[in-house]
């Protein structure tokens, strides 16, 4: 998992929260060591997209412990060589300790991937910047470890994601449908457009907002439509793709709602107008936190909604791989279903697969014989969907947890 998959997935503040460590000589040399280092870090780890710098210091906080640890087993003159054995222990005590301390009512169900993902970053950081002192065969081994941790994550076959040339790889986003619906979207916005007091646009602006994203919908009281007419709607979150979209731009920080007035964020310019790298850094971020939105909608209020997303993630992990599930099989789940339960199936196959075919109109699935996700996307869907604490919550694996006691 690269420098940008990981700031998308811990976003700010999820990697802050760690357990207090004790105060020992070996916490004190890693504070240290790992302050000294902090602005080489935070200038590697920062590639532009929002947040950045700040996940990079929470990262820096978080494996703090565990090279406490490390420091206190070894005594180790300093934190850019490891011993890949020592380290290993000292991150399997870490997050040992951590899951016995954390209350599970409020519990990050991430906490240990954080912790592992945090050293592997450190690792990789001494590795790119020449700062490695020991050994490059203990390096190579340490980051094998990790790799070996990164493979066992879930039962899914293994998502490799291609090296795609950026000019390549921005041709193809630019051609999504969904980037021209949200660049349009955009552009409409310009400056600003006024908003209601609940941050939704006004009944006389969701006419020309849903006509950017591809949707005929006017807002006004409600009435019966005459044949032919555009439909009427009361809200514009009763146009969805239109709500997803604009949601999506407030999470990727593109726009900003204010309390009379929606704007663009503080420089959405690379979304419209970036060098490569920049737009195809925007375009990336933006794909994959509008699968989140499409796609993991876990309302407890709606039963529904947990199995509609494992099916549609199990379907996209298993498209960005090497063999792509079948149509035809995902059809013909309810003949497999017992009697019982075929009504059911029946009724959850049909509205997932409306709903692959929704991500399939936008340019994020192709479907035909297979379910395929299109190359340039593959690390979008493993950035959002390939990670166990989630795949356990869908009932798509085994938690870490229940993993370690496995093995």
């Amino acid at each position: 998992m690269g420098k940008n998959s990981k700031n998308r997935r811990s976003g700010k503040g999820s990697a802050g929260q760690r357990r207090p460590g004790p105060v020992s000589l070996s916490s004190f040399r890693a504070a240290r060591a790992l302050d000294a280092l902090a602005p080489a870090y935070v200038q590697w780890f920062d590639d532009g997209t929002p947040g950045a710098g700040a996940a990079a210091l929470q990262y820096l906080k978080l494996m703090e412990p565990t090279i406490s640890r490390y420091l206190e087993t070894t005594a180790a003159p300093d934190v850019t060589s490891f011993d890949p054995a020592a380290l290993a222990n000292a991150v399997g005590e870490e997050v040992t300790a951590a899951g016995r301390v954390q209350d599970p009512e409020t519990a990050d169900p991430e906490q240990a991937a954080l912790i592992v993902d945090s050293v592997r970053s450190y690792l990789e950081f001494l590795s790119e910047t020449g700062r490695w002192t020991g050994p490059a065969e203990q390096l190579a081994e340490a980051l094998d470890f990790f790799d070996s941790l990164a493979d066992g994550d879930d039962g899914q076959d293994s998502i490799e994601v291609p090296d795609i040339p950026q000019e390549q790889a921005l041709a193809a986003f630019t051609a999504l449908p969904l980037i021209q619906k949200a660049t349009a979207l955009l552009r409409w916005i310009g400056d600003g457009k006024p908003v209601t007091g609940t941050g939704a646009l006004r009944l006389k602006d969701i006419e020309e907002a849903a006509a950017c994203v591809g949707v005929s919908a006017r807002g006004g009281t409600r009435r019966a439509d005459e044949p032919g007419d555009v439909p009427t709607v009361r809200s514009m979150y009763e146009v969805p793709l239109l709500a997803e979209i604009w949601a999506t731009l407030q999470t990727a920080e593109l726009i900003r709602v204010k309390p009379t007035k929606v704007v663009p964020f503080e420089d959405p310019a690379h979304f419209l107008d970036g060098s490569v790298a920049e737009q195809l850094d925007d375009f990336t971020m933006f794909t994959s936190c509008f699968l989140e939105h499409a796609v993991l909608r876990l309302d407890p209020e709606e039963p529904w909604e947990h199995p509609l997303s494992a099916v549609q993630v199990s379907i996209l992990l298993a498209a960005a791989t090497a063999e792509p599930p079948s149509v035809e099989r995902m059809k013909a789940a309810p003949d497999r279903a017992q009697e019982a339960e075929k009504a059911a199936v029946t009724e959850l196959t049909s509205v997932a697969m409306a709903r692959l075919e929704e991500l399939s109109k936008l340019g994020l699935l192709t479907i035909d014989t297979h379910f395929r996700v299109p190359p340039a996307l593959i690390g979008c869907v493993a950035d959002t969907f390939d990670h166990p604490s989630l795949l356990a919550e869908l009932g798509l694996g085994a938690a870490p947890d229940d993993e370690a006691e496995a093995g």
